[in-house]
């Protein structure tokens, strides 16, 4: 079974909202400055596991913003709803056909 990039997109849309993006682009435009900081703490030889961590802790941390957000949360609830009606409607054979 492929995977469904609509469904993706609107789970990528809650996740990461525009309110997101621009900062993180801001960060990366500071990234001279972060690295030098981030030099300073941990060793060279540590220092891709070390942005790993950081990228991983920043994956989580967003992840259960979008969560704890319960608007939002039934909002992506009712668009991935859209979202599957509008693909069982467009295939109608889909529901007459269940896979076992």
């Amino acid at each position: 079974m492929a995977p469904d990039l609509t469904v993706l997109k609107a789970y990528l849309d809650h996740f990461l909202p525009r309110d997101v993006v621009g900062p993180v682009i801001i960060v990366f435009s500071l990234e001279g400055v972060i690295d030098g900081i981030f030099g300073l703490y941990v060793p060279d030889g540590y220092a891709t596991l070390g942005w790993g961590v950081v990228f991983l802790l920043s994956i989580i941390l967003v992840a259960y913003w979008g969560t704890v957000d319960e608007p939002a949360l039934e909002e992506l609830q009712e668009r991935i709803d859209e979202i599957q009606e509008s693909e069982s409607d467009a295939d109608p054979e889909s529901d007459s056909h269940p896979e076992a």
